[in-house]
């Protein structure tokens, strides 16, 4: 389709300008240019275009989609358990997580999952726009994720009357979880 009438010569003009500014500005097939940084909508204008009925005037007659029955087409987006990423993270870079990793894993997600800035990307931008401000959440996360980890240990390390509460809580913890009946025994 190389034009788009609908019989208002505005929209046609709009149309092939933005179709020769898209050319101009793309960057190939497998990068797509992020302007969010530097575009930002600051006025919208509405304007009254039509009055009067909108009823039908007829009450008889089918309707008929020309794109289908409107459900769009159903994608598949290939979701894989956690523990076949984890197989495919092991043999192909050689590492030996386990379950117990898996859990790390899980709570990257849920981190990112909670990011409104990254719920905003998603639903603003298409995938490969997204990546750009994943990625930077992604590499933030994890040394995050150092620091806390370590800002803990440090504490465990250095101050003797902390380590000492946390043992003994886990003391009892592990004490009645480990001495409960196997059908009881759930993981915390």
């Amino acid at each position: 389709m190389d034009s788009f009438d609908r019989g208002d010569p505005r929209l046609e003009r709009d149309y092939l300008y933005c179709r020769a500014l898209a050319a101009s500005i793309s960057v190939g097939d497998t990068a797509r240019l992020d302007l969010s940084r530097d575009v930002q909508l600051t006025h919208l204008k509405t304007e009254l275009t039509f009055e009067g009925s909108i009823a039908l005037t007829s009450e008889v007659g089918d309707v008929k989609s020309l794109f289908g029955d409107g459900t769009g087409m159903q994608h598949d987006p290939g979701m894989q358990h956690l523990s076949q990423i984890v197989d495919v993270l092991n043999e192909r870079f050689g590492t030996n997580f386990s379950e117990r990793d898996q859990i790390l894993f899980d709570q990257f997600e849920e981190t990112w999952a909670a990011d409104p800035v990254l719920a905003d990307q998603a639903q603003s931008n298409t995938l490969d726009n997204f990546a750009l401000a994943f990625k930077e959440k992604f590499v933030g996360t994890i040394a995050k994720r150092i620091n806390e980890n370590e800002e803990i240990v440090k504490k465990i390390l250095d101050d003797p009357d902390f380590a000492a509460e946390l043992a003994g809580y886990y003391e009892r913890k592990l004490y009645t979880r480990l001495r409960a009946p196997a059908s009881t025994s759930t993981p915390t």
